[in-house]
């Protein structure tokens, strides 16, 4: 049975073009959002397997969305998606126990690993 996945991006292309990728991987999107507040509706609506959420968003940045998703599953498997390099970043992912950390441009391979690990 597939993965399921949602993914949080405020770039539209980046969220389809990512989807479109995880879906090659028989990772299946069940849900496409653009903020923090989709973020954590879609993750209340579906449950998935796996969320994907960059960390740099209007409407409630990932940090407040990664908090808050815990809030409502301590266990959820959580990607972080950043192009920002800053340890404190790191620092702030890893203290919200987030399953992984992927820097932008999106490596495929990384994410089905973590996705499947």
């Amino acid at each position: 049975m597939s993965k399921t996945a949602i993914v949080i991006d405020d770039d539209y292309d980046t969220v389809d073009t990512f989807s479109e990728l995880l879906e090659e991987q028989q990772i299946t999107v069940v849900g496409k959002g653009y903020n923090g507040k989709d973020a954590i509706d879609l993750f209340s609506k579906h449950s998935p397997d796996v969320v994907f959420v960059d960390i740099m968003m209007p409407d409630g940045t990932g940090f407040h969305a990664i908090r808050n998703i815990k809030k409502i599953n301590d266990k959820a498997k959580i990607i972080a998606i950043t192009a920002d390099l800053k340890p404190s970043t790191n620092e702030k992912l890893m203290d919200l126990k987030v399953h992984g950390l992927v820097y932008k441009p999106l490596d495929i391979e990384k994410i089905v690993y973590l996705v499947n690990n």
